[in-house]
């Protein structure tokens, strides 16, 4: 039970007046013995220290509750300074328009977590001719198209795999501790949902999505620009094939000309591809 101000200063000074009563006590029978004064001083040493302790106690208490007051404050200013870095650091990682983690976030997780498994997948998805829908319908209607897609991934892949917008209407996709196999099936799972999701860039005007898939194998301890190549080579193969394909890298895809742009460039900027 948490004792009242007056209370506590009551029991302080309590304490303090017969330790001070006490001592004064030993010294003066050590030195005088019991004499005509013992009494006169012994009632001093009762007096005195009730004197000065009551308002010592009252001020050091009430200093003690402000520092507490204080404490108190800064524990909840810290607090609120913890949660607005996490909220900036959040935002900082986030992509604003569809809240998958943005390009430098998504490089980030990437070399982080393909470390943790011998066997990862991963995706680059464009958007097919999605110039035609900012060009016929305006950087609005793009805005919620990329936000369609953005929600067909968040259903789609599981816990622990890895989205994040890396260009205009590009995607990575990382998915840890998967095989070939299993990545082509989340693939074509992606590749089939979007192609059967409404999207209608005005009310009756229904427009249908798809996109184009690059994916391939990524070990642990590769160099990051190998596997995106490989990935960026697939999809340029998918684009090439007619797009609305998930293709899976294989030896000799860098090789063939690449009109839409020069190759590597998903390592500095995200391509512009139709």
């Amino acid at each position: 039970m948490k004792l009242s101000p007056a209370r506590q200063v009551g029991m302080m000074t309590a304490v303090e007046v017969l330790s001070a009563f006490a001592v004064t006590a030993i010294i003066y029978l050590a030195i005088f013995g019991v004499d005509n004064n013992f009494w006169n001083v012994m009632t001093l040493a009762f007096i005195v220290p009730w004197v000065i302790c009551i308002p010592a106690n009252f001020y050091f208490i009430n200093q003690r509750k402000q520092l507490i007051e204080l404490a108190d404050r800064l524990k909840v200013t810290q607090e609120e300074l913890q949660k607005v870095n996490q909220d900036l650091q959040h935002r900082a990682s986030i992509d604003g328009l569809t809240g998958l983690a943005n390009r430098e976030h998504f490089i980030k997780l990437f070399d982080e977590r393909r470390m943790n498994y011998h066997n990862n997948i991963l995706m680059i998805v464009d958007a097919d001719h999605f110039k035609n829908i900012n060009d016929g319908y305006g950087h609005p209607v793009g805005d919620k198209a990329l936000i369609l897609l953005s929600s067909v991934f968040k259903r789609i892949l599981r816990k622990n795999d890895l989205v994040g917008r890396i260009g205009g209407e590009e995607f990575g996709v990382l998915l840890p501790d998967t095989c070939h196999a299993e990545g082509e099936i989340i693939g074509e799972m992606i590749r089939h949902e979007i192609e059967n999701t409404l999207f209608e860039p005005q009310e009756g005007v229904p427009h249908r999505m798809t996109v184009s898939i690059g994916l391939t194998g990524v070990s642990p301890h590769e160099e990051r620009a190998l596997p995106m190549r490989n990935a960026d080579s697939a999809l340029f193969e998918a684009k090439r094939r007619g797009r609305n394909q998930c293709v899976l890298y294989s030896p000799g895809m860098r090789e063939k000309p690449r009109p839409f742009y020069e190759a590597g460039n998903i390592h500095n900027l995200a391509p512009v591809r139709a």
